[in-house]
Formats: C-alpha cells, sequence, structure tokens
C-alpha cells in the first residue's frame, strides 16, 4: 500500500496545477496504470519531478519531459555506450556521439574482369576523376585492365600516357567511411614500371576528388620520390627496381601522423605528413610513363581512445635564415572522450622555450584546435630539433596518453651571402585563371623573406603590360602562370621558395648601389656595381621599376579566378580565393609587384670593362619618364647584375625617396648637364656614353641605317645596324656627335660623346 500511497498523493498533488499546465495532457493520466517502480528521475515540462518517465505520462500527464530531477543542472553530452565520446556523465544526449568507422581490408587482383574491360566501367569499386561529377559511361579517362602482365592470375591494369599525361585518370575511394584522419591506414600495390619510364599516383584527402592532395607518389627512371607537390615538400627519396614486379606499402598512423614507406617489405623511411588525411587512391600516367599495377589492397584499423587526452598532430615546418623570427604553429587535437576546456603548449628550440595557454575552449573528441604562437623563435643557422609538447590538460597535469604529448620537427635555417638579394619574376595577366597562385606566393615571399627577395610581376595582355618586359620573359617561359628566380629554369611560381634558398646562399660578384634623381615625372637613376672580387665576363645591367598597391576601372582590370569554389588559396592577410568570385571586380582589386618599366631593355646594357678587380666600381645611368597615374610612393627601383649566362648574380631594391637620398652618381650629373640623353625603355638606346672605341646598340625595333655626323652637320660615319649589336667608333674623334637612327617605320636621333 505504501508504492500506492506514493501515487495518490502526486495525483493529488496534480490535480491542482494541471489545469494551469498547457504541458498536461489530462486523457494521458490513468491511475490504474501500472509502472516499475524504477527510480530514474525525469523532470516533467511542469517543472514536477517524477520517479521515471512512464509515472509522468500516467500519473502527472505531461507530454514531455527531460532526464534527471528538476532544479538539477543539465548535462549534455553523447549518451551512447558504443560512441568513442560518450560521456557517462551527460544527463542530456546532445547529438554529438561520434563513432568509429568499421574496419575494413579490400584487394583488387583484376582476375575478374576480362581483359579490355575498362575498369570504373565494370566495377563498382573504381572511378575515374571525371565519373565522379559525370556518371554516364563510357569514360574518357577510364583504364583498361590487360592479360600482357601480371603479379598474380592472369591479369592488371596498365597506364601509358598519351602527350603531356593520361587520358588514363582512376581512382579507387577508400570506403564510405573516408576520409580517415584516426586509426591505421594500410595501402599496398603491386607495380611494374617498363625501364626507361616512370609510374605516378597520389592520395586524394578529401572524397571529392581535386580538392586537396595528401600525397604524391613520382617514380621515374628508377627513383622515387614521396613528397606533396602542392607545398613544395618532398618528404623522402628512394630508388625501385625497373622492369620487375615490386611491392609499394604504405603503414599510415594517422592517430600520431607517422607515415611508413616499404618497398618489398624493406621500410625506406618514415615522415610527418602536412594532410594527415586520406579519402582515395587516384593512378595518373604523366608524360613518358608506362606502368602496370596489379594486387590494390588497402585496409582500415579504428583506434581505441583513452578518457582525457590532448595530442599533438602537428607542427608547421619552419624554414628561413639565420636571425629571422618565425612564430610557431601546433595543432592539437582531442583524442580522447572527454572534452578538453584548456591546455597549455611549449614550444623548445634552441634552448629557448616560448608558451601559450590555451583557455575558454570546448573541445569535443577528435576536434582541432591550431595553436599560433604569439611569441616567435629566432633562427639560428643550420639544422636544429623543435619541439612542441601539450600539457595541463584541462588544469590536471599530465593526460591519459604521454605518449603522443610531443612531436618534434627539423628546422633548417641558412646563412645569406653577405649583400646578396634574390629577384624572382612572375608572368601573369588578369585574364589568367591560375594566376593568382603567383600573386599570392610573391605575397608569402614578401612576408617571409623581406630584404632578401624583390619579386616582379610582369603583366601579359592586360593594362598593366609592359611590352619590353612582357616579350623579355616570354623567351624564358613556358606558359601562364609561370615563374623564372634569378633569370633561372621556368618554375611554378609556387617553387619560389626552393629556388629562393638556393640562390641566397651564392655569393655574389657585385654590391649594387641606387642613386637617382627626379624632376618631375623624370626620374634619373645609377646603378653602381661594386666588385667584392677579381672576375671577368660579359655583365650588364638591368634597371626596373615595379609599382605596388596598382588598382583600375573597367572588365580589363577583373581578374580572373579559376580558384573560385575550389582548391584553397590562401593570402598572407586570410583571404582564401576559393572564396572569391571567378571573376573579381576591379573594384576589389589590388595589384602588387607590377613591373612599370624596364631599361635599357630585358638583357640589359653591357658593362664598359669585362675584367674586374675587388674594390673596382662601374655605373649605368638610366631615365624614366614616370605616368602621372602611377604612385611614386609606392615605385621601387630594382637594379640586377646579369653574369655571362645571364643569370642574376645579384640585385638592388629601394624606393624612390631612399635613392634620391643616396643621391645621383656624378656620371649621371655630368651627362645631363652637358645634354647627353639618358638611356630609357622608350628609345633606342647606346651605352657606354661617353665611349672612346666601342658602343652596343640595344632597344631597335628592326634592322636600321646608323649615321653619325659632327658638330658641323658632316656626316662621319655610316653602318647598318641590327638590335644588340656593337659598333666600332675608335675612328672618330673627342667631341660630341649627333646619331640619327633611320628604319622603315622610325626615325631618331641621340647624341654620343667620344673621349
Amino acid at each position: 500500500m505504501k508504492k500506492i500511497f506514493t501515487i495518490l498523493v502526486t495525483l493529488s498533488i496534480l490535480s491542482s496545477t494541471s489545469a494551469q499546465s498547457p504541458c498536461v495532457d489530462s486523457s494521458l493520466i490513468d491511475p490504474t496504470a501500472m509502472c516499475f517502480m524504477i527510480y530514474d528521475p525525469v523532470c516533467g515540462c511542469n517543472g514536477i519531478t517524477y520517479d521515471n518517465d512512464c509515472l509522468a505520462e500516467v500519473v502527472g500527464g505531461v507530454t514531455s519531459w527531460t532526464p534527471g530531477p528538476c532544479g538539477s543542472s543539465s548535462v549534455p553530452g553523447c549518451m551512447d555506450p558504443t560512441a568513442i565520446n560518450y560521456d557517462p556523465l551527460a544527463t542530456i544526449d546532445d547529438g554529438s556521439c561520434i563513432y568509429n568507422p568499421p574496419s575494413s581490408s579490400i584487394c583488387e587482383d583484376f582476375d575478374s574482369f576480362q581483359s579490355g574491360d575498362p575498369i570504373a566501367q565494370t566495377s563498382s569499386n573504381w572511378e575515374t576523376w571525371g565519373s565522379i561529377t559525370n556518371p554516364n559511361p563510357p569514360y574518357a579517362d577510364d583504364a583498361n585492365v590487360s592479360n600482357v602482365l601480371a603479379n598474380s592470375g592472369s591479369n592488371s591494369l596498365y597506364f601509358e600516357a598519351v602527350g603531356a599525361g593520361g587520358p588514363q585518370d582512376v581512382v579507387l575511394p577508400f570506403g564510405a567511411a573516408a576520409p580517415y584522419d584516426i586509426g591505421i591506414f594500410e595501402f599496398s600495390s603491386m607495380f611494374y614500371v617498363n625501364s626507361g619510364t616512370g609510374a605516378y599516383f597520389n592520395f586524394q584527402a578529401e572524397t571529392l576528388p581535386g580538392q586537396v592532395w595528401s600525397l604524391d607518389c613520382k617514380m621515374d627512371l628508377g627513383v622515387l620520390v614521396l613528397e606533396n607537390t602542392g607545398s613544395g615538400l618532398n618528404y623522402l627519396s628512394t630508388s625501385y627496381p625497373q622492369a620487375q614486379w615490386f611491392e609499394i606499402k604504405l603503414i599510415c598512423d594517422l592517430t600520431n601522423n607517422n607515415w611508413e614507406l616499404f618497398i618489398d617489405g624493406v621500410s625506406q623511411g618514415s615522415f610527418t605528413n602536412t594532410v594527415n588525411k586520406i579519402a582515395s587512391l587516384d593512378l595518373y600516367p604523366i608524360t613518358g610513363h608506362q606502368f602496370y599495377v596489379d594486387d590494390v589492397c588497402w585496409s582500415y584499423t579504428a583506434p581505441v581512445l583513452e578518457n582525457l587526452n590532448a595530442q599533438v598532430i602537428s607542427v608547421s615546418p619552419i624554414t628561413g635564415l639565420n636571425t629571422q623570427s618565425r612564430n610557431p604553429s601546433v595543432d592539437v587535437r582531442n583524442l580522447g572522450v572527454s572534452n578538453i576546456t584548456s591546455f597549455d603548449v611549449d614550444f623548445d628550440y634552441n634552448g629557448v622555450t616560448v608558451t601559450e595557454n590555451i583557455t575558454g575552449v570546448n573541445l569535443s573528441t577528435v576536434d582541432v584546435y591550431q595553436v599560433s604562437f604569439t611569441s616567435p623563435i629566432t633562427l639560428v643557422s643550420g639544422t636544429n630539433i623543435g619541439t612542441a609538447t601539450v600539457y595541463n590538460v584541462n588544469g590536471l597535469g599530465p593526460d591519459d596518453d604521454p605518449s603522443d604529448d610531443d612531436m618534434s620537427i627539423q628546422i633548417n635555417a641558412i646563412t645569406p651571402a653577405p649583400g646578396k638579394l634574390v629577384v624572382g619574376e612572375e608572368a601573369t595577366g588578369t585574364w589568367c585563371g591560375w594566376c593568382p597562385r603567383g600573386a599570392v606566393a610573391l605575397n608569402w615571399m614578401d612576408h617571409d623573406y623581406e630584404g632578401f627577395w624583390q619579386g616582379i610581376a610582369v603583366h601579359n595582355g592586360d593594362p598593366m603590360t609592359d611590352s619590353d618586359y612582357d616579350n623579355g620573359m616570354a623567351s624564358l617561359i613556358s606558359g601562364y602562370p609561370s615563374g623564372i628566380v634569378d633569370r633561372g629554369p621556368d618554375i611554378d611560381p609556387g617553387d619560389f621558395k626552393q629556388d629562393f634558398l638556393q640562390r641566397i646562399v651564392v655569393q655574389p660578384k657585385a654590391i649594387i648601389e641606387n642613386g637617382a634623381e627626379l624632376n618631375g615625372n623624370v626620374l634619373t637613376v645609377n646603378l653602381t656595381a661594386g666588385f667584392t672580387n677579381t672576375v671577368s665576363g660579359n655583365f650588364k645591367l638591368v634597371c626596373v621599376l615595379v609599382e605596388d598597391s596598382v588598382t583600375g576601372f573597367g572588365s580589363n582590370y577583373n581578374q580572373s579566378n579559376s580558384y573560385s569554389g575550389g582548391s584553397s588559396l590562401v593570402d598572407v592577410d586570410g583571404t582564401d580565393w576559393s572564396n572569391m568570385p571567378s571573376s573579381i571586380p576591379a573594384s576589389q582589386m589590388i595589384y602588387r609587384h607590377v613591373a612599370r618599366g624596364v631599361s635599357p631593355s630585358f638583357n640589359g646594357v653591357p658593362l664598359m670593362s669585362t675584367t674586374f678587380n675587388s674594390g673596382d666600381f662601374e655605373t649605368a645611368c638610366f631615365e624614366f619618364n614616370l605616368e602621372p597615374s602611377w604612385d611614386q610612393s609606392k615605385i621601387h627601383i630594382v637594379g640586377m647584375l646579369l653574369d655571362n649566362t645571364n643569370r642574376v648574380d645579384n640585385a638592388s631594391s629601394t624606393t624612390i625617396n631612399e635613392a634620391v637620398n643616396n643621391g645621383l652618381s656624378s656620371e649621371c650629373i655630368t651627362a645631363t648637364n652637358i645634354g647627353m640623353e639618358l638611356n630609357g625603355p622608350d628609345r633606342v638606346n647606346i651605352y657606354p656614353n661617353p665611349a672612346s672605341d666601342n658602343i652596343y646598340i640595344s632597344n631597335l625595333t628592326e634592322s636600321s641605317k646608323m649615321m653619325i655626323f659632327d658638330m658641323t652637320g658632316k656626316l662621319v660615319f655610316e653602318a647598318k645596324v641590327a638590335d644588340k649589336e656593337y659598333v666600332n667608333i675608335s675612328e672618330l674623334s673627342k667631341g660630341i656627335y649627333q646619331i640619327n637612327f633611320v628604319g622603315s617605320t622610325f626615325d631618331e636621333t641621340r647624341k654620343l660623346i667620344v673621349e
């Protein structure tokens, strides 16, 4: 009778409140109903506590309730014991449950197919790059099963590049649970690479290919390289056997970000991947590749998590120059069941520790927090170790798994050659959709290597084009975007950093000083090369004007953007070009590093001497007419000394004001005082001037008739000359002469001083 009495008492209490409570449905009240007398309290929507949910309904008639007694604080969390983030203290399931992907293992030997079968069209496991977004066979990028060679059974998959690469481009998705970023992922496959050729595959990090590459494997002429091409990182290199079957295996401990490569069962090394995620395999033949693939296998094993565990998942690579400052960036992941609300991170380098205290966060299981250190480290020359350590998680000291609390990286800092400035020239245009990659690369190089690097954006086919510069660049590049560092080989602008680090340590043969004089819009410049050791060769000087913060109006200033809605491209200011429209309006664009002029030409003017001793100086003078629309405060004067091979030996860069403060060389002042016209980008150039024996003629648009007159108007010399040609004037007496160049489309007069 005691239990029944409790029900009746509760009913009598409700009778006075139910009429006022809209959450109570009196038709649900049934005093004769039987409920198990289990104490599992709930709080009815009417604010009354019931011993369990059954009593809440049949006794209270309430239509809804929450776990726990009324007046107690609700604890949201995952209440499913099978989830990896199950919270036994939770009283309200907040839908945050996370479940491990099921362990799986798949192998493909191609023996269930017929020779000639297109693998993506005939298999439910395979796709092509194109079929994922356009699933209508046949697929132009499919690969066929072959019975010519096989590691096991009779069949394999064959790839042979046509032209620049492809057309085969097949994708093996790694299951419905992909992408994976914790647990153990294993991949293995047999490869047969024809002698003298190569093979290629990559791992994609996202379910939809083309978003993020997690790893590239390049095999060429017996050399295998694992790298992340997009970030320019080379993880490891090794050799592989040609013209025979061999196994490539990758064991990826995603939980601890440790990727290990095996060839025929022998470890070739391990590395930390900057993109520690994997979703699919992509097989694609690059130019000249011929290879077979057989016995493709992959497996995934889910992790077992501790209760409280903060993990250092990655440390961003750090490179730079001796004495530069760098701010470490560390990713910390909650690899435990309990939420993380605070932690500390140390970064130790060269005996110095910087610390970040992180509070006010609430990281659920597998959430990642990027710690950007506000205190920098100072780089020291050589290779040294930097170690990130997470500790004091939730203020409780050590967590439940100390083994993943720290991660170390090698930090390489190099010492630049004294007085060295490296030049990077980028071929670009507003019409070029992929050219934002070059603009972003130049910005990051400025950010990371200011004072050691000068970027120049050479525009093509838009209002910022300088024809002389554009035509000169065209002879050195293969397409757009392209880049050259110190006039070296044509590269992708994303590789500026790699080439820069190689060039910055090369001792220059001379140091260049800029001087200038500005009269209205006429800028007179001297470049003075001071040689630091004894050298010989045909050296040349080039002067370039570069303007930052260029804006314009009209559609020709709109920037085409192929990154729109696709791959991420993050600029220094945090702007992601993938979030920008495919055609960015001129009103939103600011162009930097814009080449405004090159003098006397792209290939420069030869120096008077071919042999120099340490301490020798030689000066060249240049003149520019500045357009009124140019912002003189944003213009840099860039000097380049070219060597015998036309590579940039060294460079200089100053603002106009800095060069004016240095003063104009007396050689240039003398030349202007006696009425000598200086070389410039818009006229036929003569060098040297004054001269005594040979002059160098450049900037001619066509072969021309050259006539030299003395001060009385008498013709004293006549010759046919072409662009970039030397002319011997040693027979002329000292004095001032007038040179007349006559072509089919122009007639130009210059002054010459013979000493």
